[in-house]
């Protein structure tokens, strides 16, 4: 059983064999964008998301085991002003960062208390790391108490940004940063290659889907581009990564040109890489055009093991779908599974 997210609707969503919707829950009527969700516990999950007025809010939710019942426990409106592109990570068991986009669209960072139980929600501590511009995030653990961030900043450069944050959520400190895109780096998608080692996709100044890989030791004190690989030589819209074991890489993106291959046609693909440990190339193994339609709007990746993974993304009009793959350790084939249309109105 994967959870899932429409706009403002939550599932819970059966994907042994067969796809099969098992619940829904409408949680906000007005508005339901700029999602991030995370497990707090077995049956705990906490969101955060745009809701009315453009506002950030945090909620929690209990979702039985067989995902049978969706319940909204607690909810908080952390920023009554703006809360776009958000990017959620756990800190510790019940510690949460937030990273996303604020007041005058600048960049900020947040911590919460979670109970297990989902019962209450406490912001701790707040940073406004950029006063410029902070959008498309997307944040990833380094250890216990680092964080590394890759978002669009000013003039939607791209840049990777350190951060420590103590396992009580008290402060946000900044580390160190790097511009590695000084065009524009937009659709951010980061993934931990190993203890030190970073790969991210985005989409560049050209429209050209973009990899690269970075180093980072333990405390965050340095930011080293590595490697660097062009995915799509023509567009890269809505890109999501996902880890498929300790080399090997799949992207999901809409774009039309995938670097090595043999026909080129508007579409949704998958592309496979490996990277070593050290993150010193980028090799692409193997695509697949699995959707001709119209884009991938927001997809999100879920690893279910074995080399099964579950794909959720909006077609053209919002309609929701979950799409299954399979893909092995090695990266060398992608096969389109079962597909599932669970909601027509987005």
């Amino acid at each position: 059983m994967i959870v899932c997210l429409s706009t403002s609707a939550l599932f819970s969503q059966s994907l042994m064999g067969q796809d099969a919707e098992v619940q829904e829950l409408e949680h906000d009527t007005q508005q339901g964008t700029y999602n991030s969700l995370v497990q707090v516990d077995s049956d705990t999950y906490l969101l955060a998301y745009q809701g009315l007025d453009g506002d950030g809010f945090i909620k929690t939710f209990t979702i039985s085991a067989d995902g049978a019942t969706v319940t909204q426990v607690q909810s908080l409106t952390h920023d009554n002003i703006n809360g776009t592109y958000n990017s959620l990570v756990q800190v510790d068991s019940d510690t949460y960062l937030l990273a996303y986009t604020g007041q005058d669209n600048d960049g900020y960072l947040k911590t919460f208390t979670v109970a297990a139980d989902g019962s209450t929600i406490t912001q701790v501590a707040v940073l406004e790391h950029d006063t410029d511009l902070g959008q498309y995030n997307s944040l990833a653990k380094v250890d216990s108490d680092t964080y590394v961030l890759a978002y669009a900043g000013s003039s939607n450069d791209g840049y990777i940004k350190t951060f420590t944050v103590p396992a009580d959520g008290s402060t946000i400190t900044q580390v160190a940063v790097l511009e590695h895109d000084t065009n524009s780096a937009i659709y951010n998608s980061l993934v931990q290659v190993d203890s030190d080692t970073y790969v991210l996709g985005y989409r560049d100044a050209w429209n050209d889907g973009q990899l690269k890989t970075f180093t980072i030791p333990a405390d965050g004190s340095t930011i080293t581009q590595v490697a660097t690989y062009e995915y799509d030589t023509y567009n890269s819209t809505y890109g999501s990564l996902v880890k498929i074991d300790s080399d090997t890489y799949a992207v999901t993106w809409y774009g039309y040109k995938p670097a090595a291959y043999s026909g080129y046609s508007w579409g949704s693909y998958v592309k496979t890489f490996t990277i070593p440990a050290d993150g010193s190339s980028i090799t692409a193994v193997a695509v697949l055009k699995y959707d001709s339609g119209g884009y991938n709007y927001y997809p999100s990746w879920v690893d279910m093991g074995d080399g099964r993974l579950a794909l959720a993304y909006a077609r053209a009009g919002y309609q929701g779908y979950i799409r299954t793959f399979y893909i092995p350790p090695d990266g060398s084939s992608v096969i389109d599974m079962h597909t599932l249309y669970h909601n027509s109105s987005g």
